[in-house]
């Protein structure tokens, strides 16, 4: 016989989290799966930007923040072919620093507060298939743990990023990346976290390279480039990394720094674009839903944030008694209304251009004009959309300027 729940959640990253603590914390029952046991390792750039530090907070995690092994930064250091800027972390409701902490450790904190809340938590378990009525409705699901399981419930949230459970919801694969961990990186700022738009990652599509301080001497070393770079260059994304390691910038900041553990890598899905966030007794979050910021790669902070709205229309949809399509929809609206304009908007630029290089000129323009590089960092971080730059008329005109004598001289 199958135990019943108010809602199951498949996947325990951060938006699985989220979604089971703030449920639990309603009131639902709730039970939280994975197909790992934790703590995990998680290939991730490890930053979290102010709103997603935000998010971490109002799980009643802001002390752990703070604490002294954690990487703090209050600016961003970025890197181009002709450009260097350098800003703030942009003044928003979400304070004035991020942070830089291992996935390993924030998945592992934010468990444990799904826990603490009272949802019920289940490793080394793979779900298999939503359990439905001859009428179409959600009535559970099946899952494996050593044996076929079943958990009754009338509504179930999709965390499990990129894996394949109700894969027909989730858009394709629209950029990797890989990182490594080095300790005593020479580099300077170690306030900022330091992006690299280098040539060779952006001549035949976009992508970027970073290097984020954590506050225990090590760092962590990436770099992330669209599956559109790829699939024009004919290279991998081993090559790219491995290419961004050998920049001259890079090469003399690891100059005596000491790799520890060897690299990974891992697919994101960015943007919103292609995702379906709701249907009848389900919704998405996090990856999943491919709330994964377009410019930045930054995801956790979506995440979090989706499984507290997925939570909310989980309390909604049990008070009306009403688990139907066109009631979850509410959610995917108000997804929308949030993180469409920022998310949409990076996505296009990134999309649409035939590589990052064209923009070039805009990166040349900002470095001279403070507002203009605080709208272009803000971009970045995901406190405005990419269009936010036509606020400063003289700095984008400069740029298209720029733009189109590069392309009269090619």
């Amino acid at each position: 016989m199958s135990e019943r729940y108010d809602l199951v959640v498949v996947g325990a990253g951060p938006g699985g989290t989220s979604a089971a603590y703030y449920a639990s914390k309603a009131g639902l029952r709730t039970l939280l799966l994975d197909r790992q046991e934790f703590p995990r390792d998680k290939p991730c750039g490890d930053g979290l930007m102010p709103h997603a530090a935000n998010e971490v907070a109002m799980m009643g995690l802001g002390d752990w923040l703070d604490e002294p092994h954690h990487g703090r930064f209050s600016g961003l250091s970025i890197f181009t072919k002709t450009a260097e800027i350098r800003q703030g972390v942009p003044p928003t409701l979400h304070g004035p620093h991020g942070y830089v902490i291992r996935r390993e450790e924030t998945d592992l904190k934010l468990l444990e507060r799904a826990e603490a809340a009272g949802a019920e938590f289940l490793p080394r378990t793979r779900a298999t298939k939503l359990l439905r009525s001859p009428a179409g409705e959600v009535t559970g699901l099946s899952a494996e743990n050593g044996g076929p399981l079943h958990f009754a419930a009338p509504l179930v949230v999709v965390a499990d990023g990129v894996g394949g459970f109700e894969g027909k919801m989730k858009a394709h694969q629209n950029a990797v990346a890989r990182r490594q961990y080095f300790r005593g990186v020479d580099g300077p700022n170690k306030e900022d976290i330091q992006i690299f738009m280098t040539e060779d990652m952006n001549a035949q599509g976009a992508g970027y390279g970073w290097v984020f301080y954590l506050g225990d001497g090590r760092a962590n070393v990436g770099a992330g480039v669209s599956t559109g770079a790829l699939a024009k260059s004919g290279r991998n994304l081993k090559d790219y990394f491995d290419r961004f390691l050998e920049e001259p910038k890079i090469s003399e900041w690891l100059r005596d720094a000491e790799p520890e553990g060897p690299a990974k890598s891992w697919s994101l899905k960015m943007g919103m674009w292609g995702a379906k966030t709701s249907g009848q007794g389900v919704m998405t979050v996090g990856d999943a839903a491919s709330l994964i910021h377009p410019i930045s790669g930054e995801g956790v902070g979506y995440a979090i944030e989706s499984g507290r709205l997925a939570a909310a229309w989980s309390h909604e949809a049990h008070g009306r008694k009403d688990f139907s399509a066109s009631t979850l929809s509410g959610y995917a609206r108000q997804l929308r209304r949030r993180r469409a304009r920022e998310h949409l908007s990076g996505h296009a630029l990134v999309n649409l251009l035939p590589n990052m290089d064209l923009v070039e000129p805009l990166f040349k323009a900002c470095e001279g004009n403070r507002a203009a590089s605080r709208a272009l960092v803000e971009a970045f971080t995901g406190d405005a959309p990419v269009y936010s730059l036509l606020k400063h008329p003289a700095t984008f005109a400069s740029a298209l300027k720029g733009v189109l004598g590069n392309r009269l001289r090619g």
